[in-house]
């Protein structure tokens, strides 16, 4: 008895390591800094939403209002346009046995708005479309009125003010289909640049 019990909960671990996406991170400058996660997880967990997934469980879904989904501070020279260019597959596949899959549906809002927390920076947040992966969007300081001056040439005397903007991830992972048990893994790649136009 004492066996089968610890078969099941290693099952169980092994199906809960599916969930969890993790993401790579690049800058194009040094301008730029892309903080760690700021939500509550650094991962895109799902595992949070539905305890297990079993084969033949409906999709779990994190949205973007909810606690899971993962937030990116960006800091960059303000006045400038971020380019944001995200790769992510549209399945996660078995380590042992790629051909063994689940599907995943990555989603990405951003707020270029600096908003004053959490909840009002998703709510007032700019949601792209299902299957997009690239965006341009100027970093701006301001949140209403008119527009800033243009940006300043930079010189000794200067230094340009910087202006954050803030990135969130959230999607669904599944239907699980007749899958075997076992740990699935993609690779979420995000790039982050600006263009100065000098």
């Amino acid at each position: 008895m004492l066996i089968g019990v610890g078969l099941f909960l290693l099952m169980g671990i092994n199906t809960g390591m599916a969930q969890r996406i993790s993401f790579n991170t690049w800058t194009g400058s040094d301008d730029i800094t892309i903080l760690s996660p700021q939500g509550a997880l650094p991962t895109l967990d799902f595992n949070q939403k539905k305890r297990a997934l079993v084969p033949g469980s409906e999709a779990v879904t994190i949205d973007l209002v909810d606690n899971q989904a993962v937030i990116y501070e960006i800091e960059a020279p303000e006045g400038f346009d971020l380019t944001i260019d995200i790769s992510a597959p549209n399945a996660f596949s078995l380590i042992d046995n790629p051909t063994e899959s689940i599907p995943f549906l990555l989603k990405v809002a951003y707020n270029n708005m600096e908003p004053l927390d959490e909840i009002s920076g998703k709510l007032n947040s700019v949601e792209l479309p299902a299957g997009f992966s690239s965006i341009t969007f100027p970093v701006s300081r301001r949140s209403a009125g008119a527009p800033s001056a243009p940006p300043s040439p930079e010189d000794g005397a200067f230094t340009r003010p910087k202006a954050k903007a803030y990135l969130y991830l959230y999607g669904t992972f599944g239907p699980v289909g007749m899958v075997p048990a076992g740990r699935y893994e993609g690779e979420i790649n995000i790039n982050v640049s600006f263009t100065s136009y000098d």
